[in-house]
């Protein structure tokens, strides 16, 4: 956690620390959350027939490359979750996960919305739902993106300080 009583060279080393672990992540994971995000779009037409959500300004209409800034600030909110909010107060894994799915759907939301309406740019829209921006079917989607963090972050590539894996023995 970083306070303001700290001297000003222990407050850049964590801060070098945060960038540098979020650099990796955003450089491993956002590829990965995209290519996930367009198989869970592929799988929605075969259940349903029609795209889950689509891109109105995009010529693909069922993807878009410009969701992979929304990816890589998705990455970054659930880092900066992890270092300054799960990490310092041992928020337990399941909490952790209803918090990030809750926060990452809303987020997408507010994206969409921001997008459309002050910048008169729309990125995505889902045809079938009341909030346009989002659907609430979309918190499963959130909830599986939280657990691939987790596990790509904690179990899989070292992306994440060691320190974490001595709170998921404990918390678990």
């Amino acid at each position: 956690m970083i306070t303001l009583t700290w001297p000003m060279g222990q407050l850049l080393k964590t801060l070098a620390s945060f960038l540098s672990v979020l650099v990796r992540q955003v450089l491993y994971i956002t590829p990965l959350f995209w290519f996930l995000e367009l198989s869970e779009n592929v799988a929605w037409r075969w259940m349903n027939g029609s795209w889950g959500w689509v891109y109105p300004e995009s010529p693909y209409e069922w993807f878009s490359f410009s969701s992979l800034f929304l990816w890589a600030a998705a990455v970054t909110l659930l880092w900066a979750l992890h270092h300054f909010w799960f990490y310092p107060r041992r928020v337990k894994l399941w909490q952790r996960l209803i918090t990030s799915t809750v926060i990452g759907w809303m987020g997408e939301w507010f994206a969409g919305f921001i997008a459309a309406e002050v910048f008169h740019h729309p990125l995505q829209i889902w045809p079938n739902s009341q909030l346009v921006y989002v659907s609430f079917s979309a918190l499963f989607f959130w909830l599986s993106d939280a657990i691939l963090y987790h596990l790509l972050t904690m179990n899989v590539v070292e992306l994440s300080p060691a320190y974490d894996l001595h709170l998921d023995e404990q918390t678990a």
